[in-house]
């Protein structure tokens, strides 16, 4: 097999009705959110300007912030590229979640890799998109971190860099774990996700200086937890308007209000989070032009 060549997976991918909603790049792809998603991936491939693979960690100050649904996602979205071949790795061993989100089994996964008792052939798994693999999480090692420090997963990091464009891993929270930090140092960056009035600033910024001082390099952030109501829950529908439906245009109009005020509430919590220093750092934003 060339090194060139993504292993063949040796299951079948995972059962639609087996992956859970919240992939919404997968269930409800022309929704509000899966753009929002795809909006993340182009500021991702803006700072990969050479266009070479990337390996990147995704983490979070502390648990219960999003992050395993937030890099599935961003996994699911990055895979629909032309050309691209998409890795997710699950390396949250004591709370693993890829592969109950996409439906598949969670062993043999990296423990069991980097432990030599399995193969990467035998590890890798398809998913519902033929451009995504999954190397889930497997049984829970004894130490977790000293397991992903060894050389043999750099090993495995630099043979996936050869046969995927990306590389997306899901450690746990930094806090009180020492997990991400270990792998954002052996990583192109590494994205924090952050919920919205559930995250203080302090513990942001720590988790921040943490992965900063261990080596690694903070991409930027990811924001969840943006508030909805029940109406807001009608702008995960498509965004075309049946016309043989007497209630479209309400139904329309209830869209277009809930995307404003979903804005309008980004919007404030930016200028909020402006106004403090030091600022949480987040993918660049293009500035409006002069004039």
């Amino acid at each position: 097999m060339s090194a060139d060549t993504p292993p063949p997976a040796e299951r079948p991918a995972g059962s639609p009705s087996k992956i859970s909603s919240a992939i919404v790049v997968c269930h409800e792809p022309r929704c509000m959110q899966a753009e929002q998603y795809r909006a993340f991936r182009t500021n991702l491939t803006a700072l990969n300007r050479a266009g070479g693979p990337w390996a990147l960690v995704f983490t979070s100050s502390r648990k219960g912030e999003g992050k395993s649904v937030t890099v599935a996602n961003v996994a699911g979205s990055l895979a629909e590229l032309p050309g691209q071949r998409v890795c997710l790795m699950d390396v949250d061993f004591r709370r693993p979640a890829q592969a109950d989100l996409l439906g598949l089994p969670r062993a043999p996964g990296v423990s069991e890799l980097l432990q030599g008792t399995h193969t990467l052939q035998q590890v890798v798994q398809s998913t519902y998109c033929s451009a995504l693999d999954l190397i889930a999480s497997g049984e829970e090692p004894r130490s977790p971190a000293e397991l992903l420090g060894c050389e043999r997963f750099a090993n495995l990091l630099g043979e996936l860099k050869r046969r995927y464009s990306w590389v997306l891993i899901d450690t746990p929270p930094v806090h009180p774990y020492t997990d991400a930090c270990v792998l954002a140092a052996r990583c192109n960056g590494a994205v924090l996700v952050v919920r919205m009035e559930g995250t203080s600033r302090d513990l942001a910024q720590r988790a921040m200086q943490s992965i900063r001082r261990a080596g690694g390099k903070v991409l930027g952030s990811f924001l969840t937890g943006l508030p909805a109501d029940r109406e807001d829950a009608d702008r995960t529908g498509r965004y075309h308007v049946d016309r043989s439906d007497p209630r479209a245009p309400d139904r329309a109009r209830a869209r277009h209000d809930a995307e404003r005020r979903l804005k309008e509430q980004e919007q404030a919590w930016i200028k909020k989070s402006a106004k403090e220093k030091p600022e949480l750092p987040g993918l660049p934003r293009k500035e409006p032009p002069k004039g």
